[in-house]
């Protein structure tokens, strides 16, 4: 019988190590991929902010979970978070400018984030 490919046993051994390198690299990368990195907020559309007009999207602050927090821009996660904490230490918020409370958030970005935000539905 002719055989076109013929390996010794120490050529053997090493095409071996190669084939369970890449599928174990294969597999790494593929679950690594799919379960070990955390999946951000979806963001399937871009705000644009107009200031002569009245923004469209608008959140309660009492009950906008963190994910929505962080659609409004000028708010990352750090700071949606720090809205979440506040809100589950001290309760309700009663006002927007209740905001300046927490620590991130000045007059100025105040000002640029209180369109998006409402309390109670008011």
């Amino acid at each position: 019988m002719n055989r076109f490919f013929e390996f010794s046993p120490a050529q053997m051994k090493m095409l071996t190590v190669l084939a369970v390198i890449t599928i174990l690299t294969g597999s790494y990368k593929f679950i690594r991929d799919f379960y070990l990195r955390p999946s951000p907020a979806p963001r399937p559309w871009r705000v644009e902010v107009f200031p002569d007009r009245q923004t469209a999207l608008q959140f309660d602050l009492n009950t906008a979970p963190i994910d929505s927090l962080e659609l409004v821009p000028g708010i990352g996660p750090a700071l949606a978070k720090r809205i979440i904490d506040y809100r589950e230490k001290h309760g309700a918020f009663t006002a927007v400018d209740s905001l300046v409370k927490i620590y991130g958030i000045g007059p100025s970005k105040l000002r640029q984030v209180a369109s998006y935000f409402m309390v109670g539905g008011k």
